[in-house]
């Protein structure tokens, strides 16, 4: 699995024509400028753990981009 970071968003959108480039400009000026939407509503500190602790399960076992970076610098120095 592979992280999309800002860095790679980034050299992509300096690849492009500058007519996409100035495009891509406007898109993300539009939607900037868009109004906030409302915060959401309130929870309760059971439903944020039970939400949290649902997610945690689902996810467990699996490997971050740092964990795996990690991981290869250790396979590496070795």
């Amino acid at each position: 699995m592979t992280a999309i970071t800002f860095e790679t968003v980034l050299t992509q959108a300096q690849q492009l024509a500058p007519s996409e480039r100035a495009r891509l400009i406007g898109v993300l000026a539009q939607d900037l400028a868009q109004p906030t939407t409302a915060r959401p509503a309130e929870i309760s500190l059971e439903e944020r753990r039970a939400r949290i602790r649902a997610f945690s399960g689902k996810y467990r076992g699996s490997l971050s981009s740092v964990d795996e970076f990690l991981a290869a610098k250790r396979e590496e120095s070795v």
